[in-house]
């Protein structure tokens, strides 16, 4: 019985020290951050953002139209991710914040990439210089200080320009209403439409019938920010006489396809763009045949 009550009073014990432990930790002061800002501004102070490099041309972004546009080196719709992710650069944060009288320590006397962001009476620079030998971050130059930060963003901005077009054949701002594939070999004896109304599919055909189902499967497979493998500026030959496709999106604007080829990808030339996107056969083949049923003729 002794033996016992020492075993309960140890285990008392151990708990009110357990206790008084934990409650001496939760009392503490919480220690404050030690990094330092680069900037203050939000994303949204922003609407243009230009990337140079030494003897390369600028890569210059700008809002238009509520959407990031690249207008510099090829007129395109900008893929927004990578985009937001230059932009994140404005929240980065360092835990060294250094004197700037000696830039070339830092190979920031000849900086390798400089990135330049505009708003409203706004004209921000942050300049790149070389990488910290023992944890790999880079030193940046903003406002008279020295920063090191991840080597992350200057990555990101290194991206050839024609990696930074959104991949996405359809725009998010572009709702498709109807697809015309008549010219299409496939499609020409039966001449298929397809359109979207309030929700729902119907189909214009020669002996053509579909149920949503199978329909809506196949356009959440293709034509729904489904992206390409990439997208390139093209100078098409319209003597070859590449068959086309037509879908008209809202506000009634046309938009005209031209298939370039069909193997081992399918590519897919969108006119009003420029811009060939490079689909796998498989998908590509996919997008240019719905699922629909033959009617049998009587």
């Amino acid at each position: 019985m002794k033996i016992r009550w020492l075993i309960n009073i140890g285990l008392l014990l151990i708990v009110l020290i357990t206790f008084f432990y934990s409650w001496t930790i939760f009392q503490k002061e919480p220690l404050e951050s030690t990094r330092f800002e680069l900037t203050k501004f939000k994303l949204s102070d922003f609407n243009e953002l230009k990337i140079d490099f030494p003897s390369k041309i600028s890569t210059h972004f700008k809002i238009i139209d509520n959407h990031w546009v690249m207008i510099s080196p090829h007129k395109a719709r900008a893929d927004e991710l990578y985009v937001y992710r230059i932009l994140s650069l404005l929240a980065a944060s360092s835990l060294e914040k250094l004197s700037a009288d000696d830039l070339s320590k830092y190979g920031l006397d000849q900086p390798d990439l400089k990135i330049t962001f505009l708003g409203k009476n706004l004209n921000e620079v942050i300049l790149f210089g070389t990488y910290n030998p023992i944890n790999e971050d880079q030193y940046v130059l903003y406002k008279e200080n020295v920063y090191l930060i991840s080597g992350g963003y200057s990555e990101t901005a290194s991206f050839m320009p024609v990696e930074l077009i959104d991949k996405n054949p359809i725009a998010k701002s572009e709702k498709i209403k109807s697809f015309d594939f008549s010219r299409l070999e496939q499609w020409q004896d039966s001449r298929l439409k397809l359109n979207y109304t309030n929700n729902i599919w119907s189909v214009k055909g020669k002996n053509l019938s579909i149920t949503q189902a199978d329909v809506n499967e196949w356009f959440e497979m293709t034509w729904k920010n489904i992206p390409a493998k990439s997208v390139e500026p093209y100078k098409m030959n319209e003597r070859v006489g590449y068959k086309s496709f037509d879908i008209v999106v809202n506000n009634n604007q046309k938009l005209t396809f031209y298939r370039i080829q069909e193997s081992p990808e399918v590519l897919l030339f969108r006119k009003d763009e420029g811009l060939l996107y490079h689909f796998p056969g498989d998908l590509g083949f996919t997008m240019l045949n719905p699922h629909l049923k033959q009617k049998e003729e009587k």
